[in-house]
């Protein structure tokens, strides 16, 4: 009876596969390391082989115990002897195997080497053929080779797992802005909406009013227009029968009848003449709409009486001579500063400036949004903007947002700079002639604007948690070059 073939007790009752096939068991047997048969097999947690030689070696002189090959750490040189893999490697070494051992295709010796030069393996041959200065600087034994290299990678890959934490934490942080953006931008949209609803609001109610009064005005207008017609259509209707009762006499032809009847009748001739009086006194009512209140300058009716709704409006802002520096000159209604080469005989009182040739505002902020305007024509320079109710006045000092300054500055008639940290160059289109200043003091926000054309020029954000003043500095004149004042605009 025929059976089954039975699997062999052990590999040396197996048939070797073909040269290739033979030639991977061999590679699966191979140290890793010292490319040769594996030498008392050891095992990692990882599942990766070696001789425990090579293994100890590497480890020995690491500081990080980890796979040559994997990179997987093992703090606590977690390895246990491979026994089975041990007994199949000496059961292959008796079938001759070894001859697919990896060697040198030049001079036929096993691999033992690494060559720097062109990253390649070498056998000893190799290396005794170089120049003798060459053959310790570019060759390295095999688990020399490894263990640099994979050092090498640790620190490269040290490097790439900093820059993935780093990428990370800017990509979170890059979400976070666009959050924040949107949210802004959400927000700003709000406000834009409700400030034009304000104005859509005024002026419906102003285009209503006026629509009413134009009726109400136009109805009394028709009504005594209409009453007039009415009347007149009356007194035209008896001028008309008058004048058919006429006719009807002139038609009687016999002048005897024609004067009999005349004297007869004396008091219809009377009646017919006093109607003719009276039917003459009649007049047209000639009532015209105003022109004048519903085809004048609405518009600009419109924006006046805007200016009660507007938020902010121009704030009516003065200087405080208190704190003018000496050598400038205010106007007798406090809104014009110059520069003038006198120096003035004032008290050096605390509020004063003593270095620089600046005033402020007389009335300080605390809360809410202001808006005022000033004049820069024809200067060449100037600072603008708003500062702390804290900073020093005595001596010069840094003029930036850190020390309680928020401006611009004009040097030179065209150099145009933010005074921010870093202070920055601002481009002008056309040449200033009214500088806008904005302040909401609880949004944090200091805005710049060219006054005539309502463009924004710089907006610096902040914390306010002190009063803050308008701040004018005309610098120097300049030998009449920057003579022209300063001037807080209060006309709409």
């Amino acid at each position: 009876a025929s059976h089954s073939p039975s699997p062999p007790s052990d590999i040396s009752s197996m048939d070797l596969p073909l040269g290739l096939q033979t030639e991977d068991f061999t590679n699966e047997l191979s140290c890793p390391l010292c490319l040769e048969w594996l030498k008392e097999p050891v095992i990692l947690p990882c599942g990766h082989n070696f001789c425990r030689t090579c293994l100890d070696e590497i480890w020995g002189r690491a500081e990080v115990y980890l796979c040559p090959k994997c990179q997987a750490q093992f703090p606590d040189r977690q390895c246990i002897g491979n026994t089975v893999l041990g007994k199949l490697v000496e059961k292959l070494k008796s079938f001759s195997v070894g001859k697919y051992q990896q060697k040198c295709s030049e001079h036929g010796e096993p691999l033992k080497l690494f060559w720097k030069t062109n990253g390649k393996l070498a056998c000893f041959l190799c290396r005794d053929a170089q120049k003798p200065e060459d053959q310790s600087s570019q060759f390295l034994l095999l688990p020399d080779a490894v263990q640099i290299y994979v050092e090498k990678l640790i620190s490269t890959r040290t490097q790439l797992e900093a820059i993935v934490q780093e990428l990370k934490t800017r990509k979170n942080a890059q979400q976070e802005k666009i959050s924040c953006h949107k949210e802004n931008k959400f927000h700003l949209q709000h406000h834009i909406s409700l400030e034009f609803l304000k104005l859509h609001q005024f002026l419906h109610r102003r285009e209503k009013r006026l629509m009413t009064e134009l009726q109400e005005e136009g109805k009394i207008l028709f009504q005594e227009m209409e009453a007039n017609l009415n009347k007149l259509q009356d007194m035209w209707q008896q001028a008309k029968e008058t004048v058919l009762r006429i006719q009807s006499r002139l038609y009687q032809h016999n002048s005897i009848n024609f004067l009999t009847v005349r004297n007869l009748d004396l008091n219809m001739n009377t009646v017919l003449e006093q109607k003719v009086i009276t039917l003459c006194l009649g007049e047209l009512v000639c009532c015209e709409l105003s022109l004048g209140q519903f085809k004048g300058p609405i518009q600009y009716t419109a924006w006046k009486e805007m200016k009660s709704i507007l938020g902010p409006g121009l704030s009516l802002v003065t200087l405080d001579p208190k704190t003018a520096h000496p050598n400038l000159v205010l106007s007798e209604d406090l809104r014009c500063v110059r520069h003038d080469d006198t120096r003035q005989m004032l008290l050096d009182t605390p509020e004063r400036f003593d270095s620089s040739v600046a005033v402020l505002g007389s009335e300080g902020f605390t809360s809410g949004k202001h808006y005022w305007e000033v004049e820069v024509e024809n200067k060449t320079k100037w600072t603008l903007g708003v500062v702390k109710e804290s900073i020093n006045r005595k001596g010069n000092c840094t003029l930036s947002p850190r020390d309680g300054y928020w401006l611009i500055k004009l040097r030179n008639g065209n150099k145009f700079k933010a005074l921010d940290i870093p202070a920055r160059g601002l481009t002008l289109s056309t040449s200033l002639s009214k500088i806008g200043i904005y302040l909401d003091y609880d949004g944090g926000q200091v805005s710049f604007y060219d006054a005539n054309k309502m463009s924004h020029i710089y907006t610096f954000m902040d914390t306010f948690t002190e009063k803050l003043y308008p701040y004018l500095c005309p610098c120097l004149n300049d030998s009449n070059e920057n003579s022209e004042p300063l001037k807080i605009f209060f006309n709409m």
